[in-house]
């Protein structure tokens, strides 16, 4: 009886533990794994074969109390690449945030330093897309109403290193826009930065396709 006493109070002593260090309840699926089910989701999204995964009412009831998204996106605000069909994801599988031309700013990069905080969530994705308005914005210059010149000078030194490269100009400039997301995030300082040096958050980019809906991953 003594011995059953002495591993009950064991068990609640390590039960306290860990809900001391906030640990996620549920073991976090590594980057890696995520990455593979996104681009599995952008297969079926590039077939038109949906599995249309977490759309049921009795996963939306699972979500009232609690989340845990395995991958934030940041992607542009336009209408033709909503991650969650473009990955083939449901409630409660993707943390987004959606801006215009995919910039970073104060606002966007707080909302994923919750999700590495928080939520805990292994992977970061970039995703800028082909034809970017925002970004032919910023090439073509010119005067812009009302808050829209801001949007266009986040977007313009990607734009000025963009017309050092050969090719075309609107694609190489989505390119760099996202590479200057993902080099904004992995050196803001200290939850983000900390995070991928203690490899505990992975951040990569991307490029959807608008005529095939594939997306094209950027090396690292």
């Amino acid at each position: 009886m003594t011995n059953l006493i002495r591993i009950i109070a064991l068990c609640s002593l390590a039960a306290l533990v860990a809900a001391g260090t906030g640990a996620p309840q549920e073991q976090l699926p590594t980057a890696d794994a995520v990455l593979r089910e996104l681009k599995a989701g952008n297969e079926h999204h590039q077939r038109h074969q949906y599995a249309h995964p977490h759309e049921t009412a009795a996963r939306q009831k699972e979500l009232v109390s609690d989340q845990h998204p395995h991958a934030m996106i940041l992607a542009c605000a336009d209408s033709r690449v909503p991650p969650e069909v473009v990955f083939d994801q449901g409630l409660g599988d993707l943390f987004t945030v959606r801006v215009a031309g995919n910039i970073v700013d104060d606002a966007v990069t707080a909302s994923f330093e919750y999700g590495v905080e928080h939520l805990h969530t292994p992977l970061l994705v970039v995703m800028g897309h082909q034809s970017c308005g925002a970004v032919t914005a910023a090439v073509q210059g010119g005067d812009a109403p009302g808050h829209l010149p801001a949007l266009v000078a986040a977007i313009r030194p990607s734009v000025d290193k963009a017309k050092t490269l050969s090719g075309n100009l609107i694609d190489n400039a989505v390119r760099v826009n996202v590479e200057t997301a993902v080099n904004q995030l992995r050196r803001s300082g200290p939850v983000l930065s900390e995070a991928v040096a203690k490899g505990h958050l992975r951040i990569v980019g991307a490029v959807c396709s608008l005529e095939t809906g594939e997306v094209h991953w950027l090396p690292n």
